[in-house]
């Protein structure tokens, strides 16, 4: 038999105790019964027409995957999100997708969010506050949809990538053109000339002339662009392409 300290036996009997009492609330209280839905923020009043969701019923024991089914049908929908809050409120969000950058779209001119997985959404709050990188000379495409550009898929991961590892650098990248099927167009805050960047290798040759211009400190005035895409070797030139 494995003896325990007192104070040590008494947390874990804490710890039962909270999670009988856990129990017992589920069990003979009524706090977890669907009372109220909201759907993107709105009330749903007939949920139980509109949704086959049954008021009074525990709120673990809804039909949840047959309704984002349901949900899923429309195709202006691709991804369904259910929380709940007390006493017995079900919210349903739809296309809730975290914006990582941001898209002028090159048609219409209008500014979106992209997500991780290169899908256009739409933007919420103050712009002010933005500190990631625009793209431009791209088409977002449907709302929700992925961008059609494959080269915005191979860049977003690697964007997310110098962030977590020079985050005052990609706090400075104001710009990415993807105008030229050639290459991307950089612009960082503060700098007189651009970087002209491939897609697939983007993060290594924006990183690597960085250190470049710390450890040797070229002479660069005059200059317009670098072109980093040729291993080994950093190109300028003078006038902006």
């Amino acid at each position: 038999m494995i003896w325990l300290p007192a104070k040590i036996r008494w947390a874990f009997l804490a710890i039962i105790l909270v999670g009988g009492g856990s129990v017992v609330v589920m069990e003979f209280t009524d706090w977890h019964q669907l009372e109220a839905v909201t759907l993107d923020d709105r009330p749903v009043v007939e949920f139980e027409s509109e949704m086959g969701l049954t008021s009074g019923k525990s709120v673990l024991e809804q039909p949840v995957a047959q309704l984002a089914e349901r949900l899923l049908d429309d195709k202006r929908t691709v991804k369904v999100d259910v929380e709940y809050s007390l006493p017995g409120t079900m919210h349903i969000k739809t296309n809730r997708f975290e914006s990582v950058c941001y898209l002028l779209d090159k048609r219409t001119g209008k500014m979106l969010g992209l997500n991780n997985q290169a899908r256009a959404v739409p933007l919420e709050g103050d712009c002010r506050g933005w500190i990631d990188p625009v793209l431009t000379g791209v088409e977002a495409g449907s709302l929700f949809e992925m961008c059609d550009d494959i080269r915005v898929g191979l860049l977003l991961p690697q964007l997310r990538d110098l962030k977590g590892e020079n985050k005052d650098l990609y706090r400075l990248i104001d710009e990415i053109d993807f105008s030229s099927r050639e290459c991307v167009m950089v612009t960082i805050s503060g700098l007189p000339y651009r970087l002209k960047a491939t897609a697939e290798d983007f993060r290594h040759q924006i990183a690597g002339f960085i250190r470049f211009v710390e450890s040797y400190q070229p002479e660069v005035e005059g200059a317009k662009l670098f072109d980093l895409r040729f291993p080994n070797l950093i190109v300028q030139t003078g006038e902006r392409k």
